[in-house]
């Protein structure tokens, strides 16, 4: 495979995305879906996810140099990629880099980019979609049950700093995705918004323990559309970075789909981290769980909800929310749950904040113990570093 080189520009204009999709050999619907969102947006909007000292305009770092540097680092990963990509697309999965996949599956990406997740839902989808950089897609054909975890490899083409990522799972398939691959340390700021489609009587987990670099800031959107009788899992373990957002929502659209999120949080005391898990009830007959336990020594913000519509009958809804708050640490929680739905069944504890043990040894030994349904569900290797993790952060400070 010929790897990308990041095309740098300084300031954003519309003549510039232009070109640079154009030397892409992007197709011409891919240009106008960036010039429009980029016509959404206006300087202030971008500022506090790209800050820049321009009087016009707004620059997307770092430079090609660094870019070029990271991508071309080989890695035993390249051998364990390309060996995965020749066994998969004998059973008709695609998986790449995002580019390279629009060279070959044009239409696929046309009909899905934007569909979970539209451009103009706000000033972050609007940015993304209009200077995104790299990216990878995945489709699962129906009825194909995928035995090998996916990843994110090191070697697609554009590790991307504004990434996009396709994850379409046909009718009848089942996967599970790991989200294993390094900060980018060069980059201050990193966008990604993930759209996920889960079609009838199919199945995926979304595996993520993120460790940011301390000075990098983070805004992650993730949405699923379940179908009916899809199945949508969420585990994720949110450490490290400066400050970090996530957003983390399940639309359960089909009847008796189901929704289900694990996470861990641990905001050490110069970090910042929102979290924001969202499951939405549309079908009948739908549950969710939605269990969250967190540590508070920095700044932690929690807004979980699980609404229920009105046309939603018989949906059962259990909630988790845990958080033990060291001072001077904040924990700020929310619960913005709408039940519309009168037959609804909701069970689970409220959201609850304790506080952080004065002994260590007793407070390494909650801080752990509140996470072991989260370290329950990681794969072996993820679990035993975020154990390290938890205890490492835990005797901080």
């Amino acid at each position: 495979m010929t790897r990308k080189i990041f095309t740098h520009f300084d300031t954003i204009t519309p003549a510039s995305i232009r070109d640079l999709s154009t030397s892409r050999g992007e197709p011409s619907w891919l240009t106008e879906y960036r010039l429009q969102a980029f016509d959404l947006l206006a300087s202030e909007q971008v500022s506090r996810f790209w800050p820049s000292g321009r009087d016009q305009g707004f620059t997307v770092p770092p430079d090609a140099s660094q870019v070029g540097e990271y991508s071309h680092q080989p890695d035993e990963a390249d051998v364990v990629y390309h060996q995965l990509i020749q066994s998969l697309a004998s059973k008709g999965v695609v998986y790449g880099d995002f580019f390279d996949v629009l060279s070959i599956y044009p239409d696929l990406i046309k009909q899905h980019l934007g569909s979970v997740i539209p451009y103009c839902e706000s000033a972050l989808s609007a940015m993304n979609m209009a200077l995104f950089t790299g990216g990878m897609v995945i489709y699962v054909p129906a009825g194909v049950k995928c035995q090998v975890p996916l990843s994110y490899f090191r070697t697609f083409s554009n590790p991307g700093q504004i990434e996009r990522h396709l994850i379409i799972m046909g009718a009848g398939a089942s996967a599970s995705f790991v989200e294993g691959r390094p900060s980018l340390n060069y980059a201050p700021s990193h966008l990604v918004q993930t759209e996920i489609v889960v079609d009838r009587d199919a199945s995926l987990t979304y595996t993520a323990v993120k460790n940011w670099d301390k000075h990098v800031n983070t805004w992650v959107q993730k949405r699923a559309r379940c179908l009916d009788h899809g199945q949508m899992t969420w585990i994720e373990g949110h450490f490290g970075g400066h400050e970090s957002h996530e957003w983390t929502d399940t639309l359960l659209a089909g009847d008796e789909a189901h929704g289900n999120v694990v996470a861990y949080a641990y905001s050490s005391e110069s970090q910042a981290i929102s979290y924001f898990p969202r499951v939405v009830h549309e079908g009948r007959r739908t549950t969710s769980h939605l269990m969250v336990h967190a540590i508070a020594r920095g700044r932690l913000d929690i807004e979980g909800g699980q609404c229920v519509l009105s046309h939603a009958h018989h949906c059962d809804v259990t909630r988790d929310i845990l958080v033990m708050e060291s001072r001077p640490g904040v924990a700020v929680i929310r619960n913005h749950s709408l039940v519309a739905q009168k037959d609804a069944v909701v069970t689970g504890s409220e959201f609850t904040v304790k506080p952080w043990p004065e002994e260590d040894g007793k407070a390494r030994s909650e801080a752990l113990e509140i996470s072991r349904t989260f370290l329950s569900h990681l794969p072996m290797e993820f679990s035993i570093e975020a154990q390290r993790l938890i205890s490492q952060k835990s005797q901080e400070g």
